[in-house]
């Protein structure tokens, strides 16, 4: 295996990488269960002060499976000029 050099072009394209998809995935998790749960919420005249925290800890729950997810798929991702590989150095 040869390993690449780090350069600022690459850590860009795998930054971008990571902050595209989380925050499409991380808005889209926790944008569908906060507004269910605020429509619901809103709908049986249950106050705010409830459902927000709700919503809260709901988001807290769905966005960290989606963080870890999406962090897994970019490390299998391949990119034009290389990929990233976790290595074990045995030493």
């Amino acid at each position: 295996m040869i390993e690449a050099e780090l350069t600022w072009g690459k850590v860009v394209k795998v930054w971008w990488s990571l902050v595209w998809r989380s925050l499409l995935f991380g808005l889209l998790g926790g944008f569908i269960p906060g507004f269910i749960i605020g429509f619901a919420g809103a709908i049986a005249h249950i106050d705010k002060s409830i459902t927000f925290p709700i919503s809260l800890i709901v988001g807290l729950l769905i966005g960290i499976p989606v963080g870890l997810w999406v962090t897994k798929t970019v490390l299998k991702k391949k990119f034009k000029d290389f990929r990233i590989a976790l290595v074990t150095d045995i030493s």
